[in-house]
This record gives structure tokens, C-alpha cells and sequence, in this order.
């Protein structure tokens, strides 16, 4: 006869009281509460977090769901920056150029950020560094964007940026590399797009979602770098532009976006295919992300389904295990 230990590998052992870190599959029973107990693998969700100071889309944001930054973006244009320490946002130093659809990497107390639109256009090259305290300008882009994508898992001084809207308006396949000094190009993106966004770090990263032909054809390709080249790799399962991701290149998550109807759809990825799971509470696009597959973070963006920049935050969390209780009636 087949036995639950024969199929699990465990007993069904009598506790006093649940155990603090169940395995996924270990059932139980409480003999306290007399019930059968048994852990489930976990169910991300969404849950509202503090609002940003400045209400705002197409800023930069990185870091981790308890210490995140959002930096610049449409205020109309602000060089504003803010710090969240997993409950409230607090204004810190300005960036010395003001901008809109920068990206960086980083930490709260060392990021980098560059590009972006400033006028006139010879601006959108400007890099600048954050040491916890103060913005300071450092070596410039060789090729000024805004609208793009960047390794957001990346450190201050070592990162990507990708694609975006160049000088004359059209996309672009260009890739650069940031070692903390100076920037350096490396190998183009398959596919030339706009309005993507990107995880990972500098040596392992993926390109998600994006648009094409000058921003008019919204796209679900995403590539995946390894230091030295892109690869075309599982499509999200929605097109979208101008969304928000978290994680790695093997375990990422991909969040909102436009148009409307992504807008709330939340995406998480094992290195083979993207999962639709639970959706935001607020439709947005152009809000800043971070963090990771498990706890995430995203920030501000444009309100999908109204008027209005956002400031709303949410907090993704994604436990490792859920305790159920059987019916065993």
C-alpha cells in the first residue's frame, strides 16, 4: 500500500504547535488545535505601501523593497529625488539636470543615474552619481536616450543601459557599459525598441517589453544578456511598453504598463516562461520599480485608466510558503 511518507519522503508528524518555517508539502497535525495542517507553495500579492511626496511618471527607480530610490521625471520635469525605507518616502538631494525617462542602478546610498530628455538634446548624455548625501556629475553617455532600459539590479559602479529614443526621435539597439569611471559600448540588442524596461545586473540582464517604429507598435520580446551578448528569450504572455520590473534574469517579475488593459497585469519569470499572477491595485505605466521576485517595489507612473500622475506605491510579496488547514470532515 502506498504511504504518505512513501510519496513525500515524511512523516505525518503531531505537533504542539505549527512549525516556524514549514517545507512545501509537509503536513502535520496541531494537536493543540486538533486540526490537520499542511504547507502550500505561496501566492504573491500586491498591498498598498507609502505614496511618493511628488506625484510623478518617467523617473528612474532602483534598490530593494525596504530602501528603494526614485529620482527625475514628469511634473512636469523634476530633478526631485526621493528615498522609501519600506513604509514612507523622504525628499533628499535634488539631481543637478533636471530630466524625464532617465535610468540607473544602484542603492540609496550609492546609484547612478543618466540620460533622460533634456533640452537641448546634447543634455540626455548626462550621467550623475549618489553617494546617500549629494548628486554629482561624472562621464557622460556616448549616446544621449531617454526612454529606456537599464540594469536596475546593477551596482553605482557597475551597469547597463539599452535601447531607447535617441537624437531625431527613433529607437535604438545601442548597449553601454558603466565600470564607474567611464562608459563603454558593447553588443546591440536583436531588437531596436523604446520604452522597455530591465533587471539583472551588468553580466546577467533581461530586456523586457518595450515598442518599436518610434514608440507605435507595443511589443512583448525580451532578450536576455550575458556580459557579452543578447539573446532572444520567452516572450512576456501581454504586450506592453513603459512598465515596471524587479529580480533577475532567471527569476524576474514584470509589472504594469501601457496601454490600459496591462496595465495592473503582474508577470513573473523562472529563466524558461512568464506566469501571469496577482495584478496591481492601480492600473499605472511609467512608475519606478525595484527589489525582487519575492519583495518588490513599485512607484509613481501615470494612472492607466484616468487622469493624473500617480504617487501611490505597492509592495509586492511573494512568501515561500502558505500554512493551510485540511478539512478532513
Amino acid at each position: 500500500m502506498t504511504t504518505y511518507k512513501g510519496t513525500k519522503g515524511n512523516k505525518i508528524l503531531t505537533l504542539a504547535s505549527d512549525p516556524p518555517t514549514p517545507i512545501a508539502g509537509q503536513v502535520w497535525y496541531n494537536s493543540t488545535t486538533y486540526a490537520l495542517k499542511g504547507a502550500l507553495t505561496g501566492v504573491g500579492a500586491w498591498a498598498s505601501g507609502g505614496n511618493l511626496n511628488t506625484a510623478r511618471d518617467l523617473g528612474a527607480g532602483f534598490g530593494i523593497q525596504t530602501a528603494a530610490l526614485y529620482t527625475g521625471g514628469e511634473t512636469p520635469i523634476t530633478g526631485k529625488t526621493e528615498t522609501y525605507d519600506g513604509s514612507a518616502w523622504t525628499e533628499v538631494a535634488d539631481l543637478n539636470t533636471v530630466r524625464y525617462g532617465p535610468q540607473g542602478f544602484g542603492s540609496t546610498s550609492a546609484g547612478t543615474i543618466t540620460g533622460g530628455f533634456v533640452s537641448p538634446a546634447t543634455g540626455r548624455t548626462i550621467t550623475e552619481s549618489y553617494n546617500g548625501t549629494c548628486w554629482s556629475e561624472v562621464a557622460d553617455l556616448t549616446t544621449g536616450r531617454f526612454n529606456f532600459g537599464s540594469s536596475i539590479g546593477g551596482t553605482a559602479s557597475a551597469g547597463i543601459v539599452f535601447s531607447g529614443l535617441v537624437s531625431g526621435g527613433s529607437d535604438t539597439v545601442n548597449t553601454e557599459e558603466w565600470n564607474g569611471t567611464a562608459w563603454t559600448e558593447k553588443a546591440n540588442l536583436s531588437t531596436s525598441r523604446a520604452g522597455d524596461t530591465g533587471n539583472g545586473t551588468s553580466t546577467a540582464a533581461l530586456a523586457i517589453a518595450g515598442a518599436t517604429s518610434n514608440v507605435t507598435s507595443n511589443v512583448a520580446i525580451v532578450e536576455e544578456y550575458n556580459g557579452s551578448a543578447w539573446t532572444e528569450v520567452a516572450d512576456l504572455n501581454t504586450v506592453r511598453r513603459q512598465g515596471g520590473t524587479a529580480g533577475t534574469s532567471t527569476l524576474g517579475l514584470a509589472f504594469g504598463g501601457n496601454p490600459v488593459s496591462p496595465g495592473v497585469l503582474t508577470e513573473t519569470y523562472n529563466g524558461t516562461t512568464w506566469t501571469e499572477v496577482a495584478d496591481l491595485a492601480t492600473a499605472r505605466f511609467g512608475g519606478g520599480g525595484g527589489g525582487s521576485q519575492t519583495a518588490a517595489i513599485f512607484a509613481g507612473g501615470g494612472h492607466s485608466t484616468g487622469p493624473g500622475l500617480a504617487a501611490e506605491t505597492e509592495e509586492w510579496t511573494l512568501p515561500d510558503t502558505v500554512t493551510k488547514t485540511f478539512d478532513v470532515a
